[in-house]
Parts: structure tokens; C-alpha cells; sequence
């Protein structure tokens, strides 16, 4: 998938370069742009990782606080809302107030539990970025890998869009392939075919506990 997108932005770029070429002033500046902003959000990247590493491993604290702590970090670093009515796609235009108020209540617990299981994975793990390129207007894939003594490298992208206030979060990350997001949002629409918006909201209240 990722180099998939890759191509498909590649090859836009192209198209646009036939059509309207830039001068060279242009280019070199056009360039030095591209360059800040994925440097930018490589650097976003590694400062996720530190920060979760550090709430993860905190010997000082008890692992329900080290959770919490790890939850303050991703609260930061995610693009919460995004993800939030990415994952329910269509249905949210149909919810109640009611409804919706209970999904934004309990629907940070829910996302920061599941990253805590993949980070798992990968904290007090050295990074290494493998790649970063531009994907569209405002986002950045940044791809890298953590490295493990006895078993592969875990690798891990990093999508992270620069918000309207110039702020960086980051709106999805795979880790070993594996999208969160799109997960959960065949997931949710699944359920809620199923069992209604109400059932899933039931659902989620109580796997962000558990």
C-alpha cells in the first residue's frame, strides 16, 4: 500500500511538470519545502517514539499509570478527531447528538489502548528511517524500522499531516503492515450493520477497560 501511493503521487507530479514547469528559482525553492516538511515530520516521528518510550517504561510508575501517561502522549501526538470520524466513515452523518457525544467521550481510550499493544512492540527498540516522501498536499509517510537481536526488523510507517494551524500529528501508523484505521473502520461498519450504532458504542465502552 505504501508504495502503491507512492507511484500514484509520483506519477502526478510528473503529470504536473509537463504541463506547467517550474523555473529554476522555483524548483530549488519548491524543493527546499518538500524537504523541510519531511524532515519535519521525521522528526515528529522520533519524538512519538521517545515520548512513548519514556511514559512506557517509567520504573517509577505502575503500569496503570504508565498506560495513562502513554495515553497523554498519543492524545498529543494523534490526530484524534481524524481518526475518529475516518473509522466511522459514513455513519457518523446519521448519529444523534447523544450518540456522538458518548463516541468522542470514550473513543480516545479506546484508539490509545490499541496503539499501547502495537507499541509494545517497538519501545526501547533502536529506529532507523528507512524512507520519508511527501504524499499530497499536506502529508508525509515516514517509514522505519526497529531493529530486534533474534528476529526481523519491525517496520512501522508513520503517516503525519500537517494540520491548518501548522501543527504535526500523526493520522495513522502501520505497524508490520498492519492500519490500525482501516482495520477498525471495516470493523465498525461491519458491527454497526449488524448491531447498530448503540451496540458499538456499548462495545467500545467496555474494551477501553478491559
Amino acid at each position: 500500500m505504501f508504495m502503491s501511493r507512492v507511484r500514484i503521487f509520483a506519477a502526478l507530479i510528473a503529470a504536473a511538470s509537463v504541463t506547467a514547469p517550474l523555473q529554476a528559482g522555483d524548483d530549488a525553492a519548491a524543493v527546499e519545502a518538500e524537504n523541510s516538511r519531511i524532515d519535519a515530520a521525521v522528526a515528529f516521528a522520533k519524538a512519538l517514539t521517545n515520548g512513548a518510550t519514556v511514559a512506557l517504561t517509567d520504573e517509577a510508575t505502575d503500569e496503570t499509570t504508565r498506560l495513562e501517561n502513554f495515553r497523554v502522549v498519543l492524545a498529543d501526538g494523534l490526530a484524534l478527531d481524524t481518526i475518529g470520524k475516518f473509522m466511522l466513515g459514513s455513519t457518523r452523518k446519521t448519529m444523534s447528538d447523544e450518540q456522538t457525544a458518548r463516541y468522542n467521550a470514550i473513543f480516545p481510550q479506546y484508539i490509545t489502548k490499541l496503539y499501547a499493544e502495537q507499541f509494545d512492540e517497538i519501545v526501547g527498540k533502536p529506529l532507523e528511517v528507512v524512507d520519508a516522501k511527501e504524499l499530497g498536499a499536506r502529508d508525509v509517510i515516514v517509514r522505519t524500522q526497529f531493529e530486534r537481536k533474534d528476529n526481523a526488523p519491525i517496520m512501522v510507517d508513520w503517516r503525519v499531516r500537517e494540520l491548518r494551524s501548522g501543527d504535526r500529528k500523526a493520522i495513522d501508523i502501520i505497524v508490520s503492515g498492519v492500519s490500525i484505521m482501516l482495520v477498525k473502520r471495516e470493523e465498525f461498519s461491519s458491527f454497526i450493520s449488524i448491531n447498530g450504532v448503540d451496540a458499538l458504542l456499548d462495545r467500545l465502552e467496555v474494551e477501553a477497560v478491559a
